[in-house]
């Protein structure tokens, strides 16, 4: 008699040892036997009350509008894989180039920008960054076009024109009209002047800065510069450039005109 209610109740202690372990059902979140590290817990990092009763102060709290937009990067970050890159440093460096055991990293949109959000240093800018330190080649032309066609084909339009989407459609009421990029004004700036714009924006238009890449940057640059050639009945390619001397082809020689880009007037006097 006594091995027969052991027995039971040996049964019974298993049976409900092993309900603690039952796997998780529809409705169930079921159990584990010392789950310890193996799941995380999972937190509602959105639920904004959680976060309002947990802050410092009113200067650290944020609005739900806030909390909800994209986060980037900590600025000067690297992420893992890529490389860091500053303008007028030798590409083929970060290519993998320099060494036959070298290793190609790409370059993040971290790169260095050591230009204030002011007229002042847009013209500085514009006189200083005067080549582009990618060459023309056919991919970069063809990767630009959809960077251009999503960032700023909807408002400078398909040819660069400004005649974009945002400003044609009927009944229009957008409150600036973008730059016509295929102008002589803007075929004559320099590189300088579109790489600080797409930085920091100008007017209504916002900046890129977190959007594109450094090489991005440059091959929509190239890209850009391929459509004033077109307005110009000019090449812009990897085999030539007749627009300017600036930008190099990859498999040709630049022979457009120089381009002069007027230096900025120097600080007023103390």
């Amino acid at each position: 008699m006594k091995y027969a209610i052991g027995a039971i109740l040996g049964v019974a202690f298993f049976a409900w040892a092993f309900s603690l372990c039952s796997p998780a059902g529809k409705n169930k979140t079921g159990h584990e036997y010392m789950p310890d590290m193996y799941h995380p817990v999972g937190y509602e990092a959105n639920q904004y009350s959680a976060y309002y009763w947990n802050h410092w102060d009113d200067k650290s709290t944020f609005t739900k509008a806030q909390l909800s937009m994209p986060r980037g990067k900590v600025n000067g970050t690297i992420p893992r894989g890529y490389t860091a890159a500053y303008y007028g440093q030798d590409i083929g460096y970060v290519r993998g180039k320099n060494a036959d055991n070298a290793i190609a990293a790409p370059v993040n949109g971290e790169a260095p920008f050591y230009y204030a959000n002011n007229e002042d240093d847009r013209l500085r800018c514009e006189q200083q960054m005067t080549d582009n330190p990618y060459p023309i080649t056919k991919e970069g032309l063809d990767r630009a076009k959809n960077l251009y066609t999503i960032y700023c084909g909807i408002c400078h339009g398909d040819k660069a024109d400004g005649q974009g989407w945002l400003v044609t459609m009927p009944d229009t009421k957008y409150p600036a009209q973008p730059k016509n990029l295929i102008g002589d004004d803007m075929i004559a700036a320099g590189n300088g002047r579109f790489y600080f714009a797409m930085m920091y924006g100008k007017n209504v238009m916002g900046g890129y800065s977190d959007k594109l890449s450094f090489e991005e940057r440059w091959q929509v640059l190239h890209y850009i510069r391929s459509l004033q050639a077109k307005s110009k009945n000019l090449e812009y390619s990897e085999t030539a450039n007749t627009l300017s001397n600036v930008e190099k082809p990859a498999k040709g020689v630049a022979t457009g005109p120089a381009r002069a880009v007027v230096a900025p007037p120097p600080p007023p006097s103390k």
